[in-house]
């Protein structure tokens, strides 16, 4: 028989406990996350053409293999994220993974410190998968069917601004460009990724049927593993999609910009996760959610100080040309 004074302990080291955990956290974050849009061409990459699906398995490794390195090390040690966090991914993208890997599994600290940032990277990424999609399917309507999953996606309170914003602007806190100078390698690795993830958009659209899309992926997955095996460090901005598949970009440009700015926020948050300016983690918390909220979001439309007035380019750069068999120099800001 317990008696009930050993009970009231138990119970006071319990809420003692629980009071100790809560402070040690900043703030416990609903995880309200959404399914993706279902349909008929659900898995039609993965299934008709599974070699360019295998290669973005591997992106979503990637991002958060680095944000976890970067997180856990401080970006102090730059061997460990240069040479084993950046080979740790290329392993991972040469054991040719058929599924989507876990990414909460591979990075549970970042996850747990800046939850709704990366829950705005998997719809995004999600939006991604879907455009593959329907352009890997053998639709009828291919317009009616990318309305429908932009739209389900702008539904969303993660969705990310289909605005044009200033890239340019974006890259120039105070802290920008540090994961690039202190990391390189890495960068470039990411920036790869970006290449192949908006480089096939103009390429399948442009072939007739299964075996010509398979047939024309073929090179730019040579000049994407190429772009691994010697990261282009001589790039100085991130492959933009108007740049690499515009007919895609001309055709639904809202699309293209909510890529380009996914793409730009990944480069902001790398910095963030790098930079001595927020030395604790909840400091690069709230800088990661200030940015992402402030900017990133569509809900910030009426107030985004680095929306693009119309007719006015977003950066000053340019990003490879397209030739898939032959990597090119980037020149840029």
């Amino acid at each position: 028989m317990v008696h009930k004074p050993v009970l009231a302990i138990c119970s006071l080291t319990l809420i003692l406990c629980t009071v100790s955990a809560l402070s040690a956290c900043a703030e416990f974050e609903q995880r309200d996350k959404r399914f993706y849009y279902r349909a008929l061409w659900n898995f039609a990459l993965r299934e008709d053409l599974k070699e360019l699906d295998i290669e973005f398995n591997g992106v979503d490794f990637g991002h958060s293999n680095l944000y976890e390195n970067l997180l856990l090390t401080g970006a102090k040690d730059v061997p460990a994220i240069e040479e084993r966090a950046r080979k740790e991914t290329l392993r991972f993208i040469d054991s040719r993974p058929v599924l989507n890997p876990n990414e909460e599994a591979i990075a549970p600290t970042y996850m747990k410190l800046a939850w709704k940032a990366q829950n705005t990277f998997d719809e995004a990424h999600a939006l991604h998968r879907s455009t593959y999609d329907i352009y890997v399917s053998d639709l009828a309507d291919r317009k009616a069917a990318i309305r429908k999953v932009l739209a389900y996606y702008q539904d969303s309170e993660y969705a990310i601004t289909a605005k044009r914003l200033d890239h340019q602007r974006l890259d120039t806190f105070p802290y920008s460009k540090s994961f690039r100078r202190k990391f390189p390698l890495f960068n470039a690795t990411i920036w790869a990724y970006h290449y192949l993830q908006v480089v096939v958009y103009d390429v399948l659209a442009a072939s007739p049927d299964l075996q010509s899309k398979q047939k024309a992926v073929a090179p730019i997955l040579r000049t994407y593993h190429g772009y691994l095996d010697k990261p282009p460090v001589e790039w100085t901005f991130m492959p933009m999609t108007e740049e690499l598949s515009p007919k895609f970009a001309a055709e639904y440009p809202e699309i293209a910009n909510i890529f380009n700015n996914l793409h730009m926020m990944h480069d902001n948050i790398s910095d963030i996760l790098t930079t001595d300016l927020f030395p604790t983690w909840e400091e690069k918390r709230k800088e990661i959610y200030r940015v992402t909220q402030a900017y990133y979001w569509a809900s910030a439309d009426a107030t985004n100080p680095f929306i693009v007035p119309a007719g006015q380019p977003h950066h000053s750069g340019s990003t490879p040309a397209m030739e898939p068999s032959a990597p090119s120099g980037h020149s840029g800001h």
